[in-house]
């Protein structure tokens, strides 16, 4: 049952949407998905509020159970980051996360620090060159060359290609585009509904932000960290938890 706002015959805009299994949501739609802030609830009354993407957790989000508590990040449904999970008892697990591991614990500390501070020591903070840039586009990957498979070649590339149309009104009969890739104006366009066309940059020093840790995996911990970082920043200046991703 959905209760809300339509625009192009579908789900667009703020509504709430209750499925026969006792699921419930409510918050933004966008071509039929659950994509933007809202509050998904469970028949066993745990819940998750915060960012979605595609009907996907992405970004910051608050996820309530019987047991527990986290607040962090998630991407494709799954933690990713930074975050904190707080039980019962009021102990807490403070750290980067990557799905239900706590892959390095945070330290907690009296007052705040910053290297910031102490110029003698920024040669730790530029030790590495490479730096992080969201404004780049994603590198498609075709797989075997045009000559092996130039089927699944012509295939990704009618996907993939913004100047091959779909025929006209595909969205309205194949609303559910998870098992396809998406085209990078397509992917602007549902950033666009989230950060409203803008991604702040660092005050400090802008956009691309410096890499402190080039292991591949922290290196995709440290992008979704920064393109969310303002609603990161926020949280955890709220306690005395410092984290680094060194």
């Amino acid at each position: 049952v959905y209760r809300g706002e339509f625009g192009l015959n579908m789900k667009l805009g703020y509504g709430e949407f209750s499925w026969p299994t006792g699921e419930t949501y409510h918050g933004q739609f966008y071509r039929d998905h659950c994509h933007g802030l809202g509050t998904y609830m469970w028949p066993d009354g745990s819940s998750f509020t915060g960012m979605f993407y595609l009907s996907h957790r992405e970004g910051y989000g608050t996820m309530y159970t019987k047991t527990k508590l986290f607040q962090g990040l998630y991407t494709m449904d799954e933690r990713f980051g930074p975050g904190v999970e707080t039980y019962p008892d009021g102990s807490q697990d403070v750290g980067l996360w990557f799905r239900d591991q706590l892959i390095k614990l945070c330290t907690e500390v009296p007052s705040s620090f910053s290297l910031l501070n102490f110029p003698e020591f920024s040669i730790f903070l530029l030790r590495s060159r490479e730096r992080i840039r969201l404004s780049e586009e994603e590198e498609v990957e075709w797989g075997p060359p045009e000559g092996q498979d130039p089927f699944f070649y012509e295939y990704k590339r009618f996907l993939l290609n913004d100047d091959l149309r779909l025929p006209p009104e595909t969205h309205v009969y194949s609303t559910d585009s998870r098992h396809l890739p998406l085209t990078a104006s397509f992917r602007r366009e549902l950033d666009a509904r989230i950060f409203a066309n803008e991604i702040p940059p660092f005050i400090e020093d802008g956009e691309p932000w410096f890499i402190t840790n080039p292991t591949p995996l922290l290196v995709k911990m440290q992008t979704q960290t920064y393109k969310f970082r303002h609603t990161v920043t926020l949280t955890w200046s709220a306690s005395s938890w410092t984290m680094g991703l060194t």
